[in-house]
């Protein structure tokens, strides 16, 4: 039997959604810069037997695809230029506005009722864990691929929440676009605000190859109960 894909619109975003919407688990997966949902949800056709897959699109129109956030092109080519990125002290405009319509598309999947697995790659990444960080729907866990902190101050000062959350953080070791340090730090916050942090290294670049979709895999199925966090 095939896998079901729909498009939908969930509170103030739209997305493409796999599986059976009444899956025993449920999975919000975020795209990164200058992608879309089309870009990801292929892959996990074959992993929709037991979690309902969600894809939203960000909202914003970029230059080739979709972005949560408004980014300054020029100012990333001339960081580029220096080598692949590490965004601590970056505070991008508009991540309250992703954040709540991020909200509204887990209102909109009912997922305070089911256990979840927020996931992010790159820029969807730092989305993910600003959601949480601001005090969102908490996950039952947490994966964040090729990504990086932001905010990094205000990161800091809502770092307990994330105290005994199951988080995975994978990076590419030869990541172009945000440096392999910009991983390993990323790992290290989720550590040291208690995570209980899984960190999977990869060769290769700013990608998810499917190491990281086995990893996402197993995550996925080890859901237990709705954390009470």
């Amino acid at each position: 039997m095939s896998t079901i894909e729909i498009r939908e619109q969930l509170g103030d975003l739209s997305a493409l959604c796999v599986g059976d919407r009444a899956a025993p688990r449920l999975v919000v997966f975020l795209h990164g810069r200058e992608m879309e949902a089309a870009d990801l949800a292929p892959f996990v056709h074959a992993m929709a037997r037991d979690a309902f897959w969600v894809f939203p699109d960000a909202p914003l129109l970029s230059t080739r695809a979709r972005t949560w956030w408004p980014v300054d092109a020029e100012a990333r080519l001339r960081g580029l230029a220096h080598g692949p990125m590490e965004l601590s002290e970056m505070d991008p405009p508009g991540r309250a506005e992703a954040r709540a319509q991020l909200g509204s598309l887990l209102a909109a999947v009912d997922a305070a009722h089911r256990p979840f697995v927020l996931v992010g790659f790159s820029q969807g990444g730092m989305l993910a864990m600003d959601y949480v960080l601001h005090g969102g729907l908490r996950p039952a866990a947490l994966a964040l691929l090729s990504s990086t902190r932001i905010a990094l101050a205000d990161w800091q000062a809502r770092a307990s929440v994330l105290a005994n959350l199951r988080v995975l953080v994978a990076h590419g070791t030869a990541d172009a676009e945000l440096s392999f340090t910009a991983g390993e730090l990323l790992r290290d916050f989720a550590s040291a605000s208690g995570a209980v942090t899984t960190w999977l290294p990869f060769e290769g670049g700013h990608e998810l190859p499917f190491v990281v979709w086995r990893a996402l895999k197993k995550l996925v199925a080890g859901l237990g109960p709705i954390s009470e966090g």
